[in-house]
């Protein structure tokens, strides 16, 4: 007796992929349309087992009900596995119907948290390895070299942030104009020279070289105030340079809050997925592997603009998948407008500046993290 996993292709190959490795299958029976055939080849690439494809239309009931009946006789000494997770509805009920009848059967149901529902047993089973990268992979989206490890981050980073939100306190406003809010040309310059100076109105100015082979990155910030009080740091880490320009040192900050997390088994940061149609963006700040879904994380010392929200949670549902969660974490107080933004798209909001109730920073984004990340998505 073989065990005969038959799974319906939809849209959404992860219940799919996470269906077979739950289960772990001898043989892999594909029903899938010509609408999924993406989703198709990117889970064949994926599994390493005897796999069949079934082309299926979606709407034709009596050829469907042909198929079902076919597979039941063809199976009837095997036992069987049909997850119903993706797919149309009209297989989902009419495959789920027939074998939920058969005694050599169960019907399973992969959930948003990567629960497997058995609908004999009426349990439900989580004991495999979520895999992030095959997630993102799955969706044609592989951040593979397009992302940096948060554990690639030192002590002296850690000694470069607090130097650089120091400093940043000292004054935000010339902070910013030198580090922040930096034009084409200096961008331009930041991304290509090894090292620069960018000077401001006030005498302020930002000095620094990037990391080599040879040594850690320096960088010497000078800001003095319009009453002329003045106040200088200077700081060496392999990612000096990319902490204190465009907010590095803030997403930093939020991934350290949250690698004490202990649902985060893998965190990435500055992560670039392939373009898509469509879609204005193409990166987030920060992913991370909860152990059973992805969360995405969005950091913005504040948000001028509130498109901003609208971006991100186009990054979260064409790169994530409908299971994924999102949370933005400003800095600054969120507005009551950006706070209903985010709560109209099923997205998390954070301050660091808001009430925590006498926890700290980190245990109370930890704290509203757990309360939802098992919530199931509606849209």
């Amino acid at each position: 007796m073989s065990k005969i996993h038959i799974t319906l292709v939809g849209g959404q190959p992860a219940p799919v992929y996470n269906g077979i490795k739950a289960t772990n299958p001898d043989k892999v029976v594909f029903v899938h349309s010509i609408d999924s055939l993406k989703a198709l080849n990117a889970l064949i690439k994926e599994i390493d087992i005897p796999y069949e494809t079934v082309p299926l239309s979606p709407t034709e009931a009596v050829e469907i009900q042909r198929v079902v009946e076919k597979m039941a006789e063809q199976y009837v000494d095997d036992e069987v596995i049909v997850n119903i997770s993706s797919g149309p509805k009209s297989w989902s009920h009419l495959f789920g119907s027939m074998f939920q009848s058969k005694e050599n059967a169960a019907v399973v149901y992969m959930d948003q948290n990567n629960v497997l529902w058995n609908y004999r047993t009426m349990q439900g089973l989580q004991d495999f390895e979520f895999d992030m990268h095959t997630h993102f992979r799955l969706y044609g989206n592989s951040i593979e070299n397009n992302y940096k490890k948060f554990s690639d981050y030192t002590d002296a980073d850690v000694e470069a942030m607090k130097k650089i939100e120091e400093i940043r306190n000292f004054d935000v406003q010339i902070f910013n104009a030198l580090l922040t809010v930096l034009d084409k040309q200096k961008q331009h310059t930041l991304k290509n020279c090894k090292c620069g100076r960018f000077e401001h109105d006030s005498g302020s100015y930002v000095e620094w070289e990037k990391t080599t082979e040879q040594q850690d990155g320096f960088v010497r910030v000078f800001l003095i105030k319009k009453n002329g009080n003045s106040k200088e740091v200077k700081f060496e880490s392999p990612n000096a340079v990319g902490l204190a320009f465009n907010s590095g040192w803030f997403e930093f900050k939020v991934a350290k809050l949250l690698s004490t997390w202990s649902r985060s088994k893998e965190i990435c940061m500055n992560c670039k997925f392939p373009y898509k149609k469509g879609v204005d963006k193409n990166e987030t700040d920060i992913v991370i592997n909860t152990g059973s879904k992805v969360l995405f994380v969005e950091c913005k010392t504040q948000i001028n603009n509130i498109t901003d929200i609208d971006k991100f949670r186009s990054v979260i549902k064409n790169y994530g998948g409908m299971g994924s969660k999102g949370v933005f974490v400003t800095d600054a107080k969120m507005t009551d407008i950006a706070k209903a933004k985010c709560e109209e798209h099923g997205i998390l909001s954070f301050s660091l500046q808001d009430s925590h109730l006498g926890l700290t920073e980190e245990k109370s984004l930890q704290l509203l993290l757990e309360s939802e990340l098992f919530n199931i998505n509606t849209k």
